[in-house]
């Protein structure tokens, strides 16, 4: 069995997917015994060579068709049989050191979770106003962020996993949610230095530098989007 499973939602992540899943395995190699990771990749009703790629990856692919990205997070957990469940995107680079950094942490039987930080490939003068008003403030007040994040199973489990009623900001609710539960639980959740995600800025590079700038009021205040 292994002792972390990572989680990869993919809807068309051709492009991007291979390179994602080479920096996993560079990572899995790194942590000193492979096989004490798994990767899942969850295709969401890919058009593309998105499952195909998974499997020539190396990754095991399950499905899901409903278009919610809380939905197939909680799908990949699901299929996954590890006693950790890490969760990133198709489009970043994890550090090659991530997985050490887990079981390293985990190692102390305190940790209920933790996160990474997260980088993007590019900056500009709105990328960076939009990281001030969203991930930097999460980082350094609240010790959470979403470029990499693993927890417990059995706490996923009693938290019910992400929020199916969210489309976006699922990641910022739920580990919220579990900063809440260590809390109660005296149990330690911990953000991890030096290993950053580097995530790709194409969503600011269809919509525009400066458009997330229009849902961070709605998303701080409500700890997501909720579907009608």
């Amino acid at each position: 069995m292994p002792e972390i499973s990572l989680v990869v939602p993919a809807y068309n992540e051709a492009a991007l997917l291979g390179r994602t899943l080479g920096a996993v395995e560079e990572a899995r190699a790194a942590c000193g015994d492979p096989s004490a990771d798994e990767v899942i990749v969850v295709d969401n009703q890919s058009t593309d060579r998105t499952a195909e790629i998974a499997r020539a990856c190396g990754a095991t692919v399950a499905h899901e068709h409903r278009p919610c990205i809380a939905v197939v997070r909680n799908t990949g957990a699901r299929a996954a049989s590890g006693r950790v469940l890490a969760f990133t995107d198709a489009d970043g680079l994890v550090s090659r050191h991530v997985f050490a950094r887990m079981l390293q942490a985990l190692s102390s039987g305190r940790c209920v979770g933790g996160s990474m930080g997260v980088r993007l490939e590019r900056m500009s003068p709105g990328l960076f106003v939009t990281m001030c008003l969203t991930v930097y403030p999460a980082e350094w007040l609240l010790g959470v962020s979403g470029g990499l994040y693993f927890v417990d199973r059995v706490a996923f489990c009693e938290l019910g996993g992400f929020d199916e009623r969210l489309y976006c900001a699922e990641d910022s609710s739920f580990l919220l949610a579990l900063r809440r539960y260590a809390r109660r639980s005296r149990k330690k959740l911990v953000m991890l230095k030096g290993v950053p995600t580097i995530t790709s800025a194409r969503s600011f590079d269809r919509f525009g530098d400066r458009y997330c700038v229009r849902n961070v009021p709605r998303i701080v205040l409500h700890g997501g989007v909720r579907l009608p």
